[in-house]
C-alpha cells in the first residue's frame, strides 16, 4: 500500500506545486532588529493606544519565523486593548490571532475570531459587497472603515485557505473599494496583490501578472517600512510562478531570481521556499536536472529551518522528481518514503480542520434557521388567535340571530342602517387618512417649490435690468455689448424655464399624490419614489414643528429597476410607514430629554432610514427608525383597524390597516421587525416583474 502511495505521489505532487498558492506563504519576514526595537518602544510607551500598537506591530515582525511566540504577543495585545477599552486596537489584535490561527490551520477558531472582529466594529461579516458601509467623512469614520476593510481582506484570506476562491475575489474587492476610497497606498497595493494570488490560484495567470505588476506600481509610490517590503518577495513569486504555467522561462526566471534577492534580504523564509522550489521546476521542464537538484535541496534546508512540513514535504517530492530525472532511482525512491508519512499527516490534519470548520458554519445557519422559525411560529400563532377570536365572534353573532329570529326583519333594518353608517363613517375615515397624509406632504412641497420660484423671481429680476441696459446700449449704438446682453437675456430665460419646469413637476406631483387612483399598475421607478417621499415627508414635518429633527439615511439598490405598481396606492404606503417612523424618532427624543439631566446619561441621534433591495424576483423596501420601537403585547394588533397607540386626536388607526391591504391588493407582503427600546423596521415585499 505504502509504494502505491508513493507511486501516485510521484507523478501528482510535483503537478500540484506549481498548480497553487499557498496563502501561509503571505506572513510578513523576521527582523531582529525591528523587534528588539519595538519591544522597546512596548516598554516605553507614554500613552495606552501606543502600546497596544507596537505589541500588534512586534507581531508581524517575528510571525513569519516564530509565529508561536507571536501568537502570545497577540493575544496580550488583545487582552490588554480591551482592558483600555481600546476598541481599534482590539479588531487589530483579533486579525492577528485569526491571521495566526489560519495559518497553523485552525480555520474553526480563525472564523470565529474574525467574527468577534466584525460584531466589535457593529458590522456583518457577509456585507453586500456593491453596498460599502456608510461614512460621514470624519477621522473616526475613516477608521472604522479602514478596520472593516482590513478585516475583509483577513477573512478573505481564510476563505481562499479552506478553497472558497469566489468569496475571497469579493472580500478583496470590498476591501480594495474601500482602500482607494480612503487612498491608502500601501493597503492598496496588498490587496491588489491578494487579488493576482487568487487569479494565479484559479489558473488565470494573465490576470495574476496584471495585478501583480499594479502591486508593484504602488509600493513604488511609496517609501515603505522594513516589515511591508517583505511583500515584495512573494510578489515576484506570484509573476515568476504566472509566466512558468505558460511557459515564458526567460520571464519566470527573473522574476523568481527578483524575489529570491528579496526573500533573503528582507529575510522572509517561507517565501523564499517557495522560490526555491518554483526554480527547481523552472530547471527540470527546461531538463537542466542538476540546478533543479540544487535548488531543491535549498528548499529542503529552508524549510527544515523554518519548520514548515508541508514545505518540508514539498521540497521532499522535488528532490525525488529531479532524482528520478538523472536515473537516480534509489535516492528518488528515498525520498518519496519520506513525502509519503508526512502528506498522509498533514492530509489528516486539514482534513480535521476543515470540518471543524464546517460545524461551525453549520451551528451559524442552525442558528439562523431556528431564529427564523420561531418568527414563523410566533406569526402563525398570532394569525390562530385572531382566527379563533374572529371565529368565536361569528358563532357569538350566529347564537344571537338564531335567538332574535322574530325580530329579524326589524333588526335586519337595524343592520342595514348601521352598515351604511358605518361604510359612510369609513369612507369619511379613509378619506381624513388620505387628506392628512396630504396634510403632511403639503409643507414639504412648499419647501421643494420655493427653490424654484426663488430661482424664477431673482432671473426675472436680472432679465428686468439686463432689458434697461439693452436699451441704453442700442441707444448708444453700441451693438456688440447689446448682443452680450441679449445672451445673457436669453441664458437667463432658459434658467426661468428650467425652474418653471421644476415647480411644474413638483405641483404635478402633489396632485398625483392628492387625486383618487385609478387602479391601474404602471411601470414605476421605486428608489425615485421612496427618495421623493423620504425627503417630501421629512420637510413637512420641519415646516410644522421647528425643533423638530432626525437624521435620513438612504441605501437604494440600483438593480431594482421599474417594478408594476400603482403609484398612487403605493406611495400613501411609504409615506405613512416614513410619517410613523418620525413620529417614534420624535417621541423618544423627548424621552431622552428628561434623562439628560440624569447622571452617566447618553445622547441620542434620532435616525431614520429607507433602503431598497432586490432579493430574486422581488423587491425588498424596508423603513427603519430607532425610536423606542413596539411593544411585544401590541405587536399583533398594528395592522388591525382603528389600533393605535398615538394619543386621542393624533391618529385614525388606519394608517397600517389600509397600508397592508394595499400591499395584499399587490400581492406582496407587509411585515414588522422591532425591538423595544431600540426601533423597529417595517418592510415591504413585492413583485420584481
Amino acid at each position: 500500500m505504502k509504494i502505491l502511495i508513493v507511486i501516485i505521489l510521484f507523478f501528482y505532487f510535483p503537478v500540484q506545486l506549481c498548480a497553487q498558492v499557498q496563502v501561509d506563504s503571505m506572513s510578513p519576514g523576521y527582523n531582529p532588529f525591528l523587534a528588539d526595537s519595538l519591544r522597546s518602544k512596548i516598554d516605553r510607551a507614554d500613552t495606552d493606544s501606543a502600546k497596544a500598537w507596537n505589541m500588534i506591530l512586534l507581531y508581524w515582525a517575528i510571525e513569519g519565523i516564530q509565529s508561536d511566540s507571536a501568537l502570545v504577543i497577540a493575544k496580550q495585545a488583545y487582552e490588554f486593548s480591551k482592558s483600555k477599552q481600546l476598541k481599534f486596537m482590539e479588531v487589530y489584535a483579533l486579525m492577528a490571532i485569526g491571521y495566526n490561527q489560519k495559518n497553523t490551520g485552525d480555520y474553526a477558531e480563525s472564523l470565529k475570531t474574525y467574527l468577534q472582529a466584525f460584531e466589535i466594529l457593529g458590522y456583518s461579516s457577509f456585507h453586500e459587497s456593491n453596498s460599502l458601509p456608510d461614512s460621514d467623512g470624519s477621522v473616526f469614520d475613516r477608521d472604522i472603515l479602514h478596520e472593516y476593510a482590513e478585516t475583509q481582506r483577513h477573512m478573505g484570506f481564510l476563505l481562499g485557505q479552506v478553497g472558497n476562491r469566489t468569496e475571497e475575489l469579493n472580500k478583496y474587492r470590498t476591501a480594495l473599494k474601500i482602500h482607494e476610497a480612503l487612498k491608502d497606498e500601501r493597503l492598496v497595493a496588498n490587496t491588489t496583490n491578494n487579488i493576482a494570488e487568487v487569479y494565479l490560484a484559479t489558473n488565470l495567470p494573465d490576470s495574476a501578472i496584471l495585478f501583480a505588476e499594479k502591486s508593484l506600481g504602488h509600493y513604488e509610490k511609496q517609501n515603505v517600512p522594513f516589515y511591508v517590503k517583505t511583500y515584495l518577495g512573494h510578489i515576484y513569486n506570484i509573476i515568476g510562478e504566472s509566466n512558468l504555467l505558460i511557459k515564458k522561462y526567460d520571464l519566470a526566471e527573473e522574476a523568481l531570481w527578483k524575489a529570491e534577492k528579496a526573500n533573503i534580504q528582507y529575510k522572509n523564509f517561507r517565501n523564499l521556499i517557495l522560490t526555491y522550489l518554483l526554480r527547481a521546476e523552472i530547471f527540470n521542464q527546461k531538463q537542466e536536472y542538476d540546478s533543479s537538484l540544487k535548488y531543491a535541496h535549498k528548499a529542503r534546508v529552508t524549510a527544515i529551518e523554518v519548520g514548515l512540513k508541508s514545505y518540508i514535504a514539498k521540497s521532499y517530492a522535488a528532490l525525488a522528481k529531479s532524482y528520478q530525472a538523472l536515473n537516480k532511482q534509489d535516492s528518488g525512491y528515498h525520498y518519496l518514503k519520506l513525502a509519503a508519512p508526512l502528506i498522509d499527516s498533514l492530509n489528516k490534519v486539514e482534513k480535521n480542520n476543515l470540518i471543524r470548520y464546517q460545524n461551525i458554519l453549520f451551528t451559524e445557519n442552525q442558528n439562523l434557521q431556528r431564529i427564523e422559525k420561531e418568527k414563523t411560529a410566533t406569526r402563525n400563532r398570532i394569525r390562530l388567535i385572531s382566527l379563533l377570536g374572529t371565529l368565536g365572534f361569528i358563532i357569538l353573532i350566529a347564537l344571537l340571530l338564531y335567538r332574535n329570529n322574530r325580530q329579524k326583519q326589524k333588526t335586519n333594518k337595524v343592520l342595514e342602517a348601521t352598515l351604511n353608517n358605518l361604510k359612510s363613517t369609513q369612507s369619511q375615515l379613509i378619506q381624513s387618512e388620505k387628506m392628512a397624509s396630504l396634510g403632511e406632504l403639503t409643507a414639504g412641497i412648499a419647501h421643494e417649490i420655493q427653490n424654484p420660484l426663488n430661482f424664477v423671481n431673482n432671473f426675472s429680476e436680472v432679465n428686468k435690468e439686463l432689458a434697461d441696459e439693452l436699451e441704453q446700449e442700442i441707444d448708444k449704438e453700441n451693438y456688440m455689448e447689446a448682443k452680450v446682453i441679449a445672451k445673457d437675456i436669453k441664458a437667463n430665460e432658459e434658467k426661468i424655464n428650467h425652474h418653471g419646469k421644476r415647480a411644474d413637476a413638483i405641483v404635478k406631483g402633489m396632485l398625483q399624490h392628492s387625486r383618487s387612483s385609478n387602479g391601474v399598475k404602471e411601470p414605476t421607478d421605486i428608489n425615485a419614489l421612496c427618495d421623493e417621499y423620504f425627503r417630501l415627508s421629512y420637510h413637512g414635518l420641519r415646516a410644522k414643528d421647528k425643533s423638530f429633527n432626525a437624521t435620513m439615511k438612504t441605501d437604494f439598490d440600483k438593480t431594482t429597476g421599474n417594478i408594476n405598481i400603482i403609484p398612487q396606492d403605493i406611495g400613501r404606503v411609504i409615506l405613512n410607514l416614513i410619517t410613523n417612523a418620525f413620529y417614534a424618532c420624535t417621541e423618544r427624543s423627548r424621552s431622552v430629554v428628561d434623562e439628560k439631566k440624569k447622571e452617566n446619561s447618553t445622547g441620542y441621534e434620532p435616525t431614520v432610514s429607507v433602503s431598497t433591495k432586490k432579493v430574486g424576483d422581488k423587491v425588498e423596501i424596508k423603513v427603519a427608525d430607532n425610536g423606542n420601537g413596539i411593544p411585544q403585547k401590541v405587536l399583533g394588533k398594528i395592522f388591525q383597524p382603528f389600533f393605535t397607540t398615538k394619543p386621542t386626536g393624533q391618529g385614525t388607526g388606519l394608517g397600517l390597516s389600509l397600508s397592508y391591504d394595499i400591499i395584499k391588493a399587490h400581492g406582496g407582503e407587509l411585515k414588522v421587525e422591532t425591538k423595544e427600546g431600540e426601533g423597529s423596521t417595517f418592510i415591504i415585499q413585492l413583485q420584481a416583474q
